[in-house]
């Protein structure tokens, strides 16, 4: 196996520079994409073998080697943006421009691309152009947006609508309206960390965090406190600190919203989670699809150092952390813990063999924090109000507030923030305000892709983590999306395994060839040819999948589709 002789910048390879200059370089170019003469500059300047260089540039969708147009129409395809129109979104973009997915139109103005997950799924159906966001698109807005696309050069950051829903608010509770966040660093803001630095010892508030009982919000449920320990007593120098602001789940978008509208919340709890474990240096990874939160980010992070909350000697203490944003570039896989590790290294984002796991060997073989950006957000209040009133929210064994993104056929989707454990039942008919005109509940989909279809029955089970595992179903990420009795589940199971295929890293066979064959088989169930026997196929392959596949993407499919024939095995068969 051939070394690559990978330079360093400070303390880092100079390989962990790679993605974000092929990144920024792409950017860049008047067509859009990577040549190979570009690519040879890249690795001959990091000192990287050109196979290496291309194996990167070719992993991540974002990327391209071929030439595209000025101008980058992303249009997704997750189940909700389907349900709301997508697909004929796709149609009518080809009818305007001439050109098909993938393709280019004649003038060199315009690539469409079709993209998993946008972000915006109460807001569906919703497209990209470069870093801007339009969301609740129709066929006839298409003509005026590209219009004014053609007027510039490159269209840049614009923010979607976003609705905050929900009761007692501790994240969001001085959730600005859309548009018009605090500029600076809001009042009030570092109230915990100027409370750990003046009268707490790292240890101290490691221990306030285990005793908070603060569990992991990206899907896992793992005791925060616990992780940071791992890390804290690990061996080895320096040690990590990483948020895990890769949100591609379709049916989740609470993160974004997050950083996009309290990005200072997140700062302290990383500075927070680098002064209990004893580490002096953050990462933010932050999905390519995002550059509304990219842009506010790297805002934050600016007056954050600019007041004195970032760099050496933080507030005049012996304590120094500093962040750095690391920027995805299409890869859902790249939410695995381990995956974006290999990313922010500047590598493809395969799945890493466990153990060693990342508290002891993460970044660059160090010890490493992996936490979620509602996670870290929930950390400052805990410190600043104190275990006791965090406590006071939620359940015995999941405590405090939970963010619920709500989509699908419910009057008023958005992000939910409310006690964990709240019931779905609460979530569709209080928070939510019922059905949408017209439709009945059929099921929810609860978790995400990744999640389970909860029916009729399950409306009053609290959702946090032990109650819906005692029913084999997971809260994951906390997404609801609401189905009624008029969606036809065959088109909607193919999306999810669409999905699923699409996002395969391919590194573990059971995935990369289960994913696919899982996607031909519920084809047939679309074109109404799917028999019982396939049905049981289905099963039969997601439970190999299950057992041996390398890392959650593979595993997620057998839960997913197990649920679905529990309440549709009949609506599939006769479709």
């Amino acid at each position: 196996m051939i070394q690559e002789k990978w330079g360093t910048v400070g303390e880092r390879p100079a390989v962990s520079n790679l993605l974000q200059r092929l990144c920024e370089t792409q950017k860049q170019a008047k067509d859009r994409h990577l040549s190979q003469q570009v690519l040879k500059g890249i690795s001959e300047d990091l000192g990287l073998s050109m196979a290496f260089v291309r194996g990167v540039a070719t992993f991540y969708s974002m990327l391209s080697e071929r030439p595209r147009g000025r101008h980058i129409i992303r249009v997704c395809e997750s189940p909700q943006c389907q349900l709301a129109g997508g697909k004929e979104l796709v149609e009518e973009l080809q009818k305007l421009l001439g050109t098909a997915p993938g393709e280019t139109s004649a003038d060199g103005m315009f690539t469409i691309e079709l993209s998993s997950c946008l972000g915006a799924c109460d807001n569906a159906p919703a497209i990209s152009i470069d870093d801007a966001l339009y969301t609740n698109v129709k066929q006839e807005d298409l003509p005026k947006i590209l219009e004014e696309a053609r007027r510039v050069d490159w269209v840049g950051p614009r923010q979607g609508p976003s609705v905050v829903l929900g009761e007692p608010r501790r994240l969001f509770k001085d959730y600005p309206p859309a548009g018009e966040m605090k500029e600076g660093v809001p009042t009030g803001s570092y109230a915990g960390l100027r409370h750990a630095l003046t009268e707490l010892s790292p240890g101290e508030v490691l221990a306030t965090i285990k005793e908070s009982g603060l569990r992991g919000r990206g899907g896992a449920g793992f005791p925060t406190g616990r992780k940071w320990e791992f890390t804290r007593n690990a061996s080895g120098e320096p040690k990590y600190i990483v948020c895990n602001a890769d949100e591609g789940e379709p049916g989740t978008f609470k993160d974004r919203i997050l950083l996009e509208e309290t990005p200072h919340l997140i700062i302290e709890g990383l500075i927070l989670a680098g002064y209990a474990v004893g580490a002096t240096q953050g990462y933010i990874y932050i999905r390519g699809e995002f550059a509304e939160s990219i842009k506010r980010m790297g805002e934050a992070l600016a007056e954050a150092r600019q007041e004195g909350y970032l760099g050496g000697n933080i507030l005049g203490k012996d304590f120094s952390f500093d962040i750095e944003i690391h920027q995805g570039a299409g890869a859902y896989v790249c939410g695995e813990e381990t995956s974006l590790l290999e990313s922010i290294e500047g590598k493809r984002g395969f799945p890493r063999l466990r153990p060693p796991y990342p508290a002891s060997a993460g970044l660059w073989g160090k010890p490493t924090v992996v936490n979620n950006v509602e996670t870290l957000a929930n950390v400052p209040l805990i410190i600043s109000s104190g275990v006791k009133d965090y406590r006071s929210l939620g359940t015995q064994s999941s405590p405090g507030t939970k963010l619920y993104p709500l989509s699908g056929a419910v009057n008023n989707p958005g992000v939910v923030e409310t006690e964990m454990g709240v019931t779905l039942r609460d979530l569709i008919f209080g928070f939510g305000g019922g059905m949408a005109e017209g439709t009945e509940f059929s099921v929810a989909l609860v978790g995400g892709a990744a999640g389970v279809f909860l029916g009729k029955e399950m409306l009053d089970v609290p959702l946090e983590y032990d109650s819906l595992a005692e029913r084999d179903a997971v809260l994951g990420s906390g997404a609801v999306l609401v189905l009624d009795k008029g969606c036809r589940i065959s088109h909607l199971l193919f999306d999810i395994l669409h999905f699923f295929a699409h996002e395969s890293c391919g590194k573990c066979v059971p995935c990369r060839i289960g994913t696919a064959r899982l996607v031909e088989l519920m084809e047939r169930f679309t074109e109404g040819m799917g028999t019982e026997k396939e049905l049981d196929l289905m099963l039969k392959t997601a439970r190999v999948m299950r057992e041996t596949s390398l890392c959650p993407l593979g595993q997620s499919c057998y839960p997913m589709l197990q649920s679905a024939l529990n309440y549709f095995r009949d609506d599939l068969l006769s479709e």
